[in-house]
């Protein structure tokens, strides 16, 4: 472990006050940046931050506790999953991330942070569709019957529905599709 990322860990296991307010000053802005960029605001993010650290207090007294990747990654990947999970409730969808995730193996924070970035371009293109094909989809996802989604849309029929849900997951793949950090994702 780098002595930086001892000392992190150390201010926030004994309640260092010194420490607490370097590792604010060192990461709040960089994990502010984040959240804004992801629709929050700086209120938003000292929140996050603060879970982030009460998440942290609570994994760095388990005795088993050994940091295997950096200490920024570490608090990095809380606050994402902090915060993906504040916008899933917001949304009214399902959370698909513990909040208590072990995430003292590096191999598996990498793989659950490439996760995150996919559901993430997944959401922002979701947030993109219109209305109408963001309401028809909750329900599909839902598994609501496509009569009762008809019922619920006001449709003509079942078979236009079952259009409809084909035209906006074909505007939904496009849009992933169009998004930069999907080639990305792709080409890892």
């Amino acid at each position: 472990m780098r002595p930086a990322d001892e000392h992190y860990i150390n201010a926030i296991r004994h309640n260092d006050g010194t420490g607490l307010q370097q590792l604010y000053q060192e990461f709040l802005p960089r994990i502010s940046a984040f959240i804004r960029r992801n629709g929050g605001s700086d209120a938003d993010a000292k929140d996050i931050f603060q879970d982030a650290l009460i998440v942290l207090f609570k994994k760095v007294q388990d005795t088993d506790f050994q940091l295997t990747s950096g200490f920024y990654t570490l608090l990095y990947g809380i606050c994402r999953n902090l915060w993906g999970n504040r916008l899933q409730k917001k949304s009214g969808n399902e959370v698909s991330i513990p909040e208590d995730y072990k995430y003292t193996d590096e191999a598996n924070l990498s793989q659950l942070l490439e996760q995150q970035e996919e559901e993430q371009v997944f959401w922002d293109a979701f947030r993109e569709l219109g209305q109408d094909c963001q309401q028809l989809l909750q329900w599909f996802f839902a598994k609501v019957k496509m009569a009762e989604i008809a019922e619920r849309m006001e449709y003509s029929s079942v078979g236009y529905a079952k259009k409809r849900k084909f035209q906006c997951k074909e505007q939904l793949i496009q849009r992933v599709k169009a998004d930069a950090r999907y080639s990305e994702l792709m080409n890892k």
